[in-house]
């Protein structure tokens, strides 16, 4: 079978025909679909940037269509009719359309594939509304329940859906009672730190070191949310507090707050990691991460930290609830409450090392072993229902 993939990605592809991702797609990602699908038609946007860390996504069986004629919303509106042409093409020789929500290609193949009566696939990866409203313009802003209608038109008649959350997406946008519907996150672990290899030095030290990974251009991570959280603790804790921010983009917006709020000695800068290796080495070091996103689905982060043995708070949105003790989610943005749990967990280090370890038993659904025999489930009932069709 041939899978037609549709998502708002921008890829770069080189004089080789090489094609990269800034990370979000990496080539191991396609061996979700290939264990079910003979052939990836991969249909996103073609990016002329290039950074100075990027990852292969080209791979074996996968065919790469990246449209240019979609850049800018201007861009988008002049050529909607082009696109939906380029889609159509695809989608002669694709049994199935998958399109991963929220994205505005997607929105566009979703259309395409309901006239074609091509059997759709949604993977729904985040809100649509609390992305758009998060990002602080005011087109974001009006256009956020336009796309939200959208979605949840697009969910109520699609085939098959997949969610990455456990329940909040399937709140947000239900799908139909005859379509097939699964949990199915796109984050992936192969490995979990055992009890035994934690270091407890690392929850009892003086210095309490704190993390959080996110681009520095994606706002809505909430860097600035989680400095002003820390910046109302009193001056004898602030003192014992390291900050390590792991992240591509340019920073300059975070130094700058920082020294307004007389943090800068706390914070260092670690950059982008490369490997997930790397990563793992980094979280293994901290005594507590902090997701205090303004908009997520389900954070790879968090899990990548859970399944190291972090303790973690966060914020109230996407999957992040599904995941956390309650006790330690706070409102999204609310700058008093995220400070009161880093606070609470500062002071009391037993607790701190009870939820290290509750972690390490919340990361074990996301092993590569326990997602794949759910992904074999969903496929065995999506092919039959193709093969009655």
């Amino acid at each position: 079978m041939r899978l037609l993939f549709v998502h708002d990605h921008p890829f770069f592809k080189n004089k080789n025909g090489i094609v990269y991702t800034g990370g979000s797609f990496p080539k191991k990602l396609w061996d979700n679909y290939l264990i079910n699908f003979g052939a990836i038609d991969v249909y996103g946007r073609n990016s002329k940037s290039t950074y100075s860390k990027m990852s292969i996504s080209s791979a074996d069986q996968v065919s790469f269509h990246l449209t240019t004629k979609y850049n800018s919303a201007s861009t988008l509106f002049k050529n909607r009719k082009t696109i939906e042409k380029e889609l159509h093409t695809l989608m002669i020789n694709a049994d199935v359309v998958l399109v991963r929500l929220p994205s505005v290609l997607g929105f566009i193949a979703s259309k395409v594939a309901f006239i074609n009566n091509k059997p759709l696939w949604v993977e729904q990866v985040g809100n649509a509304k609390e992305a758009l409203s998060s990002y602080g313009s005011l087109m974001g802003k009006i256009a956020a329940p336009i796309f939200e209608h959208h979605n949840k038109k697009i969910v109520s008649k699609a085939d098959f859906v997949s969610y990455v959350t456990l329940s909040k997406l399937q709140k947000d946008y239900p799908a139909r009672n005859t379509a097939i519907t699964i949990s199915l996150s796109n984050v992936i672990i192969d490995r979990i730190l055992g009890v035994e290899d934690l270091n407890k030095n690392r929850f009892s030290s003086d210095i309490f070191r704190l993390g959080i990974i996110g681009g520095f251009d994606a706002k809505y991570k909430g860097q600035d949310i989680f400095l002003k959280a820390i910046a109302t603790l009193i001056p004898d804790v602030k003192k014992n507090l390291k900050i390590s921010l792991v992240g591509k983009g340019n920073y300059e917006w975070i130094i700058d707050l920082a020294e307004r709020l007389n943090l800068k000695d706390n914070i260092e800068f670690i950059g982008p990691l490369e490997s997930g290796s790397q990563i793992n080495e980094f979280l293994k070091t901290l005594s507590l991460y902090i997701q205090p996103s303004l908009t997520e689905g389900m954070p790879r982060a968090t899990i990548e930290a859970m399944a190291m043995g972090c303790p973690v708070i966060g914020s109230n949105v996407g999957g992040i609830p599904d995941i956390l003790s309650d006790r330690f989610i706070h409102k999204k943005g609310n700058i008093k409450e995220l400070a009161a749990h880093i606070d609470y967990l500062y002071s009391n280090r037993d607790e701190l090392k009870r939820e290290a370890v509750l972690s390490l038993t919340k990361a074990v659904p996301y092993l590569k072993t326990n997602l794949d025999k759910k992904r074999l489930d969903f496929y065995a009932s999506m092919n039959k229902i193709l093969k009655d069709a």
